[in-house]
């Protein structure tokens, strides 16, 4: 059984104010936990008989978590559910008459667009690191 930690309706609170919600949003919300599960899995934390944190404030933690990392994947264009069919493209040069441009910053961003389909981000690491939930001190990119 797989746990997700969020529900939609988290989504449109603050401070994710996603509203509304992506069409995707439960598929969004069930990977996001797969990586917040990944994260904290040795992490020590009182459980109820389904297996999500009894205690409300670990608890509020996998849910702001999540959130967060769904968050970071609208504000970037990701859709780790689409196994890279989805992902919107980084612009690698543009040609205005004779000349062309190439940005500097494009394997960066594509490598930290990758990076982020796959772990979480900055802010859900942060969230969970503040309890001492995560295996992290901070996402790599």
């Amino acid at each position: 059984m797989v746990l997700v930690y969020a529900a939609e309706a988290d989504l449109a609170e603050a401070p994710w104010s996603i509203s509304p919600a992506p069409a995707n949003a439960g598929k969004l919300l069930l990977h996001a936990s797969l990586l917040v599960a990944k994260e904290t899995r040795s992490a020590l934390y009182a459980t109820d008989t389904e297996g999500y944190p009894s205690n409300t404030v670990v608890r509020a933690a996998f849910r702001d978590a999540t959130c967060a990392q769904v968050d970071a994947w609208v504000a970037a264009g990701i859709d780790p559910t689409a196994a890279g069919a989805g992902q919107s493209g980084v612009v690698a040069a543009k040609k205005y008459g004779p000349r062309d441009v190439q940005y500097a910053t494009y394997e960066r961003d594509a490598k930290q667009r990758g990076y982020l389909t796959t772990h979480l981000a900055d802010t859900a690491v942060q969230i969970l690191a503040a309890l001492g939930l995560c295996k992290s001190v901070a996402a790599q990119g």
